[in-house]
């Protein structure tokens, strides 16, 4: 229903605000531009910078790939060449953390504006370099760009509900790319595990509605097994739970909080401390803090040190070797696990408790990246129009040889999980605090277990620091919704 309501808010403002040149504060308004009005002659070739922390490219393949989500890149390209004449390149940069903020992919895209020749036409940059370009005024407002129409549902709506603000979108994501979906975090469980400790079944848990965290950490307390007795629990022993920092962001997700929300005043506003969000990372912690039934592969339990506790490939052998009931990750893990003999599947992340009407799924925003235009392009109507083809194109093409071909069809070895996969990718959760690093809190979470802090403590802390940041986010973007 909220869904609805946004599409046709966003619908009713085009209609009256002449495409978009009256904005409202805390509404989204796009172009009305029809996606088939001819702009001339677009042919030549369609520059676009691709930054990441991941190895994740989705603008370029050949012909020789064999990848089923490389050919559909491969075959968007052709179309688009084929029916305009517009030859999609790329400008590759990726690798670890180089899109930290002030990174590569905002390096690149400032020294293009300030040497005022364009050179790309379009963006596809890591989270927190392109949060920072959209405060420095670097990016365009894609609710005012020609030809994009943010409201049709090859751009995900739950983007548009929680990264607006003063009704601009400066940056997005949707059927243009699979970043998206590999960086949404899920929860993977050994199924044949839990057959032989005659658990409920998980799946029937999510439908009837009790799939909550509480039930969750009963599970995980089931299993944890000292197999060779030496008095540690290691990556030689068996647990209920694989987890790491990561996670204790996703779960505050899950059980639909976030660090930062957009008000009904389209306003950043802190909303990360509360009873609930107390109550809820006390529960969390009862059960990763516990080494007897959780493993954390980034996290030392004895000494108290970040580090990696087991490699990949170790971990992937301990859930294939029945040592783990359940996992913590991205969906993007299902590049691993597809050659496990145990049989796996795939749920939502637990909810608070059974009156929270909907599951909430973190989109990790060190592995993210989300489509952008530079203000600085040599042609904004061409670089509209190309961009909504793409993710036009990418709806019936791109994402469905990741979702439908490659998860539910490669990877994932039951109707059930593929149902799961329907709610997860309807969940899914953008947080405008930890994209702008708001009172340094998606830290102060991440290593919680690390810095043996409490919620509260690090709160108050903080607090101060957040609402200044909050109050000069607000105020740029508030004059720049007024220009």
């Amino acid at each position: 229903m909220k869904r609805l309501f946004l599409i046709l808010l966003v619908l009713s403002v085009c209609l009256f605000t002449s495409c978009g040149k009256a904005v409202q504060t805390g509404e989204v308004v796009t172009t009305a531009i029809s996606p088939e009005e001819q702009i001339g002659d677009i042919s030549g070739e369609f520059n676009i910078l691709v930054v990441g922390n991941q190895e994740w490219n989705d603008f370029d393949a050949d012909e020789s790939d064999e990848a089923l989500v490389d050919i559909a890149i491969y075959d968007r390209n052709k179309e688009l060449e084929n029916r305009y004449g517009v030859k999609v390149t790329t400008d590759e940069h990726m690798g670890f953390a180089i899109a930290m903020g002030q990174g590569t992919g905002f390096q690149k895209l400032y020294n293009n504006v300030m040497s005022g020749t364009p050179i790309y036409d379009a963006a596809m940059i890591g989270t927190y370099d392109v949060a920072t370009l959209a405060y420095n005024g670097l990016l365009q407002d894609l609710c005012n760009v020609p030809h994009i129409d943010l409201s049709k549902d090859h751009w995900d709506q739950k983007a548009t509900q929680d990264l607006a603000i003063n009704g601009k979108m400066y940056y997005t994501t949707g059927d243009i790319s699979v970043v998206d979906n590999r960086s949404t975090h899920a929860l993977f469980f050994n199924k044949e595990m839990i057959a032989d400790y005659g658990m409920d079944n998980p799946y029937d848990l999510v439908n009837g509605g009790k799939w909550t965290l509480e039930k969750f950490g009963a599970m995980v307390k089931q299993i944890g097994a000292d197999n060779n007795n030496d008095g540690v629990y290691d990556k030689n022993d068996t647990f209920g739970l694989l987890s790491a920092r990561d996670n204790n962001l996703a779960i505050l997700a899950a059980a639909g909080e976030k660090i930062c929300d957009i008000n009904e005043n389209g306003e950043i506003s802190l909303s990360l401390y509360s009873e609930r969000v107390d109550t809820l990372y006390s529960r969390y912690l009862d059960i990763v803090d516990d080494d007897t039934h959780t493993f954390n592969w980034k996290y030392n339990y004895i000494t108290g040190a970040a580090g990696d506790q087991a490699t990949n490939e170790e971990r992937v052998s301990m859930f294939d070797k029945d040592q783990a009931l359940f996992y913590f990750h991205m969906l993007s893990y299902t590049d691993f696990l597809r050659e496990i003999d145990t049989n796996f599947g795939i749920l939502p992340f637990p909810k608070y408790d059974e009156n929270q009407e909907e599951y909430g799924h973190y989109v990790s925003a060190w592995h993210s990246q989300f489509l952008c235009l530079p203000v600085l392009v040599e042609n904004r109507e061409r670089s509209g129009f190309v961009v909504e083809k793409l993710a036009e194109l990418g709806a019936g093409g791109l994402t469905s040889a990741y979702y439908e071909k490659t998860l539910q069809g490669k990877y994932v070895r039951d109707a059930e999980s593929s149902a799961m996969l329907d709610l997860i990718f309807d969940s899914r959760v953008y947080d405008v605090g930890v994209y702008y690093n708001i009172g340094g809190y998606k830290d102060e979470i991440g290593y919680i277990l690390e810095r043996g802090s409490s919620l509260s403590v690090f709160y108050e802390k903080n607090k101060l620091l957040a609402e200044q940041q909050i109050e000069q986010i607000n105020a740029y973007f508030a004059k720049n919704a007024a220009n």
